[in-house]
């Protein structure tokens, strides 16, 4: 292990901000999509066999292994990707030490609870046997992909993390199939084909060394804190979003049952691709703008702000993306029972929009080390989101759910970007990110209703016009970057 690789500061004045991060992101978005498409690809048949009801236990036993995962995590991977640029090769060693052996620790105890716990609300759950040993098992390797994420991503290392998630993506869904075609269609045969493939991804990863693994950190105790108290503000984050990703459907299988949870979860499949952006985002960004932030702190702030915004019209595409696309998805890839999870679609998408902001809104705390603000704001996210689905789902079903989500993300994305500008004031130029937001909601209004009778029709004809909106938000915010590209810039090889 070469933990000084990548570990030097310094080297970022020799890198591109937005080449780095945009190269980054656009290599793991296209391996989100990849992986993407293997699922929808699955769904004419897993949709068949298995029904809504096993959907529904999956999106319950992924509250709870999303939950344990996070509180097992304790925010340490925030603080891998801060601390690892200070101070040279042996301090990056001595946090990536710490932090391996501290999550690992955890990992393995909060698995096991995970696991009870599941097996204790097995039966009102209405799944069938052996769930809650994978839920365990997944909950274990889900911190190990986090980690050996991590490792990769402070060293640069975006091409082998995308490959490393097409490669477990296409073995998750691929024994999916193969055990609900063979064996059981059940809840069982997704979940048990998407720990194979989570493992697969930990394999191609990597982890440390075993000698790395058993020493010491090294790290004094003033140290060891440090690195635990900046992790700590995602100790209350995390299990705030998982209270967010997860009410809507506890609230849905009280009021309406395991069918109507179960269109609602694979609409949010569909609806939340976007997650597979922000999080690319969120991999490329937080590395790469510590490490310019290290090299020069007083005269990088204009550079990323800069590139704030451009990345926030990212975001903006995305959604309208999703927004105008995946109604007609589901009505061309799911059995008939699926479709009336289509008008969900460009609320789910639109809370996954908030989402990404609130994430680039984190920027100015996270330099600053300080990630209280963060915390306060997604407790008042998640009590809204809670009180939100009290009031909507029982009128209003999953459509009350979608907007109880999309209401209480954009409550966390308003409140971390004041809290982030009054600490670390970046110069975004909010006045052309307001023109492009209002033009990406008529377009988005405009493009998430069917233009024809058929599915594939409608994806056709909106597919040139979807094109032309996304220039023309990037032309609002990024206009030299547009007219780069139409000179044709960017194809050119450049020396140096």
């Amino acid at each position: 292990m070469s933990g000084s690789a990548g570990g030097n500061p310094a080297a970022a004045g020799k890198r591109s901000l937005a080449r780095a991060v945009l190269g980054g992101t656009g290599l793991l978005a296209a391996a989100g999509l990849v992986t993407k498409l293997f699922g929808l690809a699955s769904s004419p048949i897993l949709t068949r066999l298995v029904g809504p009801a096993p959907y529904g236990v999956v999106a319950l036993a992924g509250t709870i292994s999303s939950l344990a995962t996070t509180l097992a995590m304790m925010g340490v991977d925030l603080s891998y990707a801060r601390y690892f640029f200070e101070g040279g090769g042996a301090k990056a060693e001595a946090v990536e030490r710490f932090c391996w052996r501290f999550s690992l620790g955890t990992g393995m105890a909060v698995s096991l609870l995970a696991g009870a716990s599941w097996w204790w609300w097995e039966e009102t759950a209405g799944s069938t046997g052996g769930v809650a040993a994978l839920v365990a098992a997944g909950t274990f390797v889900a911190v190990g992909v986090a980690m050996a994420t991590t490792r990769r991503r402070v060293r640069g290392g975006y091409f082998r993390i995308a490959a490393a998630t097409v490669a477990g993506g296409a073995i998750g869904v691929a024994l999916s199939v193969l055990l609900a075609c063979r064996w059981r269609p059940d809840a069982w045969a997704m979940l048990g084909g998407a720990l194979a493939g989570s493992a697969a991804t930990v394999a191609i990863l990597g982890i440390p060394s075993s000698a790395t693994l058993l020493a010491r950190s090294g790290l004094d105790a003033g140290q060891r804190r440090e690195l635990l108290r900046m992790g700590f503000a995602s100790a209350v984050t995390a299990p705030m979003f998982w209270v967010m990703n997860s009410a809507d459907r506890w609230f849905l299988g009280a009021w309406a049952g395991h069918g109507p949870l179960g269109v609602y979860a694979f609409a949010s499949g569909i609806g939340l691709t976007g997650m597979m952006v922000n999080t690319a985002l969120t991999l490329a960004w937080f590395p790469e703008m510590s490490r310019e932030y290290e090299a020069s702190p007083g005269e990088s702030t204009a550079g990323i702000g800069r590139l704030w915004a451009r990345l926030a019209v990212l975001l903006m595409v995305t959604w309208l993306a999703v927004a105008a696309a995946g109604g007609d998805l589901i009505r061309l890839l799911a059995d008939r029972k699926f479709h009336e999870g289509a008008s969900l679609v460009p609320w789910l998408a639109g809370g996954v929009f908030f989402y990404g902001i609130a994430g680039l809104a984190n920027t100015g705390l996270f330099l600053r080390k300080n990630l209280a603000p963060t915390a306060a704001w997604w407790v008042a996210g998640a009590a809204a989101n809670v009180a939100l689905n009290a009031f909507l789902v029982p009128g209003h079903g999953p459509l009350g759910a979608s907007l109880a989500a999309f209401v209480s993300y954009a409550v966390i994305a308003g409140g971390m970007i004041a809290s982030s500008q009054s600490r670390l004031s970046l110069p975004i130029p909010w006045g052309r990110l307001g023109v492009a937001a209002a033009l990406s909601v008529v377009a988005g209004g405009l493009m998430s209703v069917p233009w024809g009778t058929s599915p594939l029709r409608s994806l056709l004809l909106k597919f040139p016009i979807g094109v032309v909106f996304a220039a023309v938000l990037a032309w609002v915010v990024a206009p030299d970057w547009t007219g780069r590209f139409l000179r044709g810039d960017f194809l050119r090889r450049r020396s140096g």
